[in-house]
């Protein structure tokens, strides 16, 4: 009977033992999350007037036929971007670019800048996105459509550098 509860207290301690050994591990691992990141479109020009049907990135142009309609002029959106390092080191990400688009359609373009971001530190910088082309007359309905009500949604996916190219994608509400 001693031997047995000899036995369960070494079970015991060498479970407790090895769990304690092994938290900052576990601690590591869990903190090796990337960083957070969440965006909110705070200004659209040129999605309601009826000016506002050039909202496509200049690699959507299309010359002849088929040519997407729209009046050139421009228009642009502004999106803050904000990220939260929950890490206890620093981290550093390269600038890359935001594409926005709605119903799969790209709409605009804009690029991110490069940061570094201390231990445990929140940062929000504004991203342009802008372009000079215009939308297809159905993609202006449809948006229009949905808005009315209340159904519409940009699809903001941001691709950022160095190290491993990440990639990240929100639903925001356009009238939200």
């Amino acid at each position: 009977m001693n031997n047995s509860r000899r036995r369960q207290y070494s079970l015991r301690t060498l479970i407790l033992i090895t769990f304690w050994l092994s938290s900052p591990i576990w601690f590591g691992l869990l903190r090796a999350l990337p960083p957070k990141f969440s965006v909110q479109l705070v200004g659209a020009r040129g999605l309601d007037a009826p000016g506002a049907r050039e909202y496509l990135h200049p690699a959507s142009r299309r010359q002849g036929p088929g040519a997407l309609a729209g009046t050139g002029s421009g228009s642009s959106g502004a999106l803050l971007v904000r990220v939260e390092n929950g890490h206890y080191y620093d981290v550093y990400r390269e600038g890359g670019h935001v594409t926005v688009s709605y119903a799969g359609v790209p709409l605009a373009r804009g690029r991110t800048p490069s940061f570094r971001l201390g231990a445990e530190a929140t940062l929000a910088f504004t991203v342009n996105a802008e372009s000079s082309v215009g939308v297809p007359e159905d993609l202006f309905r449809l948006m229009s459509a949905e808005r009315r009500h209340g159904a519409a949604q940009l699809e903001v996916v941001m691709q950022l550098g160095w190290p491993g190219w990440e990639s990240y994608a929100w639903s925001v509400d356009l009238d939200g």
